[in-house]
């Protein structure tokens, strides 16, 4: 029966080694402190992959660690966090890289705005210090 495959984030989360308990869904955690910048991203990361993961929004960075300590302890895998880096984020890289302090399995990923070079260097020296682990265009405006 088709109701009893796993999802395609549970099959992700089962080959890279994680346990994977009947319905349970990962979640992916975005925090921006822009809250129409925030609005879109999520929405969007909603839509393309809200059928396997839990997508949970955090209004400000200081509320990401206990939330995802709440995660944690609910037994919720923590897959993702994206997070808003740039002039209106300007501590975004700085939040990501204490993601690992909280669980080192989690890919942490900048999300940049088009256009804002002088996020650049920034962005590629945390790769290279392990401070972040991808980065991504956020969109810019809520598609139609």
């Amino acid at each position: 029966m088709a109701e009893d495959r796993p999802s395609a984030g549970q099959q992700a989360m089962a080959a890279a080694g994680a346990e994977v308990a009947g319905d349970e869904r990962a979640a992916i955690v975005v925090f921006d402190h822009d809250a129409s910048d925030r609005q879109v991203l999520s929405g969007e990361l909603f839509k393309r992959y809200g059928a396997d993961y839990s997508i949970v929004v955090c209004d400000k960075p200081e509320e990401l660690e206990p939330r995802m300590n709440e995660l944690i302890a609910a037994g919720t895998p923590v897959a993702l966090v994206i997070g808003g880096v740039g002039d209106a984020d300007p501590d975004g890289i700085e939040v990501l890289a204490q993601v690992r302090a909280i669980d080192p399995t989690v890919v942490r990923v900048a999300a940049v705005r088009w256009g804002e070079w002088s996020t650049a260097r920034p962005i590629f020296d945390a790769i290279s210090m392990d401070k972040i682990d991808h980065w991504v265009t956020r969109p810019g405006a809520k598609p139609r």
